[in-house]
């Protein structure tokens, strides 16, 4: 009786140590398909007994994943040997279904890690799946980028964002951490992923990628303006200016070569009133190289807003010859021919005499200065899209030198769209 005893309290001892899952987790794991796994764990994680079991819950989602990945692959594969021993006809690739499954085996194992990390009843973290989840699936993020591409060849620009931003993202995962190498990509799919960030105005994350996107010696350059282009998107008000400002002066004490950086820096100083600081910096600059492109650009823009017309003809014809495009060419030539343009009809207005013809001659000569440089901008600008920077002035030249009923001025009145 007493050996009785002693076996019935063994087989009951042992039932409680090892009572197995619950019956929620049993019916996760019979589950045949993620979309049935998947909906089960939304519906019944509170109702599992614990960590664990969420942890398993979630790794079975993976491995279920990971069956369509298999399955495809192995298809491509297929398809791959095929072609190399000159055999026609490929088997279908489910690339949708392919990358999705890659995409959803990634977010379960990152879930199952949160659970897998956690201690146990006895207060102790002793992962389960964590090792095997980052071996399998660590090598699978270059699927990532292709199924970036394969969305935007699709035009599908939400996902093609969702993946390579999931690209750079699973990088830094804690899963990760001891399988990861170097990643020559990286810095490329970041710039990428930083430029669906900007458009969806998800800043946070673009600033983020931007940084890691600077690292590409190649795209550095590009980087900087985009970042630069981040940050003014979110100006709202005289405290984010001023933030922004500091930022700027930050990247240049870091970087004084950065010529995105400098122009930037410069126009804030001048749109927020502090024209001495800009004016510092642009002579430093042209003391230093006194053909320096930007420079000149910057000083002759702020120029011609203070009105020295003459000093920022002087720097915009220097810039000119400099200018790598026909675009940059109509816009320099436009401002050249402005300049002119509102320098001879700020004298009109100042003259108090008559019009005689002489006096008239000597208003014509700055005319014609501004009309040969509008009309330069007007002949490179074939499609007319920069028309607002050339047609109005254009016009107005016209306008004094031959008079209203001219065929060359009313011609140049249907360009400004003067009726």
């Amino acid at each position: 009786m007493k050996k009785l005893m002693i076996a019935a309290l063994m087989i009951l001892s042992t039932s409680a140590a090892f009572a197995g899952d619950s019956d929620v987790l049993k019916t996760i794991l019979k589950a045949k398909t993620y979309a049935e796994a998947e909906q089960l764990v939304k519906s019944s994680l509170g109702q599992l007994a614990n960590d664990e079991e969420k942890a398993k819950a979630y790794n079975k989602l993976v491995d279920l994943a990971l069956d369509k990945v298999n399955a495809e692959q192995a298809v491509q594969i297929e398809n791959q040997t095929n072609q190399q021993m000159g055999k026609e006809g490929n088997k279908p690739v489910d690339e949708n279904g392919l990358y999705q499954a890659v995409s959803n085996a990634m977010a379960a194992a990152f879930e199952c890690n949160k659970y897998d990390q956690l201690p146990n009843a006895k207060g102790k973290v002793k992962p389960k799946f964590a090792d095997a989840n980052a071996n399998r699936l660590y090598p699978l993020r270059g699927q990532l980028i292709n199924g970036g591409i394969f969305y935007q060849n699709k035009k599908d620009d939400a996902n093609a964002y969702k993946f390579l931003a999931d690209y750079v993202d699973t990088y830094e995962s804690p899963l990760f951490a001891g399988v990861k190498k170097a990643d020559e990509n990286l810095a490329n799919i970041a710039y990428y992923a930083t430029i669906y960030a900007y458009q969806n105005k998800d800043f946070a994350k673009a600033e983020k990628y931007v940084v890691l996107a600077a690292a590409d010696k190649e795209r550095s350059n590009d980087a900087n303006t985009l970042q630069l282009q981040i940050l003014q998107a979110q100006l709202k008000n005289h405290e984010d200016s001023v933030a922004y400002v500091n930022k700027l002066e930050g990247m240049y004490a870091a970087d004084a070569n950065n010529e995105a950086v400098f122009l930037n820096l410069a126009n804030m100083y001048s749109l927020m009133g502090q024209g001495s600081k800009a004016d510092a910096m642009i002579d430093a600059r042209l003391a230093a190289d006194p053909n320096n492109y930007s420079a000149l650009t910057m000083k002759g823009q702020i120029a011609s807003q203070k009105k020295e017309y003459d000093t920022a003809i002087d720097c915009l014809v220097k810039a000119l010859p400099q200018a790598k495009d026909d675009n940059t060419r109509i816009i320099l030539n436009s401002a050249i021919g402005q300049c002119y343009f509102y320098k001879a009809q700020d004298k009109v207005g100042e003259y108090k005499g008559v019009l005689t013809p002489v006096v008239k001659q000597q208003f014509d000569a700055v005319y014609n200065k501004a009309i040969d440089y509008l009309k330069a901008a007007k002949d490179l600008d074939i499609m007319k899209e920069f028309k607002s920077n050339w047609a109005y002035s254009l016009y107005g030249c016209y306008y004094f030198v031959n008079g209203a009923d001219d065929p060359v001025t009313q011609s140049a009145a249907a360009d400004a769209g003067v009726q």
